[in-house]
């Protein structure tokens, strides 16, 4: 019997290291070809001291994202485009049309953007090596992202014309929403920032309520649809986009 039960837990160890082991990841550069790594056991293994991760590497930027959550976030992607068209006919259909042109450039710039799985972990070797309970087990299909240092910022949602625009050090978010066009039902008291590590902040932007904040390069700056403006059924589309923003690769 004792025979039986230490070949079922051997069997059972070995079963476990090779579900550890079967891990494999895309690595995407921004001027090179991608490498694919297999068997890659931690997130320690795969930043700290990686020959395939040699050299000056933008870690704020970098994003490691799983292949199933992937799938997910897509597939929440194409659910909110669907449902800002939904806010966008019932708009028309109460013949606020100006409102719904606001919603149809939202749902344009949204259905551009590249989502992925994104695990929101810090990837910066010097953290994980010196934060052991910041590493984790690696086991599945993984897409690590790689991006060049930017240096712009870019401006997003209820205004125009959106987009990237060239990072100044010291400037004011009220700065960079200064000369744009708040378009129809845009949120007038609070932006929002999305740093390039998935990070969320709003910041008050009104004459009464504004205080000095400032982005880094990478970030993205939101504006929001004014929830007073939207219909009862529609008042959590700006939580909704928020999320899929942070779920985006940073440019």
């Amino acid at each position: 019997m004792m025979k039986k039960f230490n070949l079922l837990l051997g069997i059972m160890i070995l079963l476990l290291n090779s579900a550890y082991a079967e891990s494999r990841i895309t690595i995407f550069y921004p001027d090179k070809e991608s490498v694919i790594l297999k068997n890659v056991l931690t997130l320690d293994g795969l930043v700290v001291d990686n020959p395939a991760l040699k050299g000056n590497i933008w870690w704020p930027g970098a994003v490691i994202a799983e292949q199933n959550a992937t799938q997910r976030q897509q597939q929440k992607q194409q659910q909110l485009l669907a449902r800002l068209a939904a806010l966008s006919s019932v708009l028309r259909q109460r013949n606020d049309t100006s409102l719904a042109a606001t919603v149809d450039s939202v749902r344009s710039q949204l259905a551009e953007l590249s989502v992925v799985g994104r695990q929101l972990v810090p990837l910066d070797p010097d953290v994980i090596r010196l934060n052991p309970e910041f590493d984790r087990r690696l086991s599945g299909d993984y897409q690590l992202y790689i991006v060049a240092e930017p240096h712009k910022v870019r401006l997003f949602g209820a205004l125009a014309p959106h987009g990237k625009r060239d990072f100044l050090p010291g400037k004011d978010v009220s700065e960079y929403l200064a000369g744009f066009q708040l378009l129809d039902g845009a949120e007038r008291n609070i932006a929002w920032i999305i740093t390039p590590q998935g990070e969320v902040q709003s910041v008050p932007i009104a004459y009464w309520n504004q205080r000095h904040h400032e982005l880094t390069p990478g970030s993205l700056l939101f504006l929001g649809i004014a929830v007073s403006a939207l219909p009862d059924d529609f008042t959590d589309i700006n939580e909704q986009v928020i999320s899929l923003l942070t779920h985006r690769i940073p440019d």
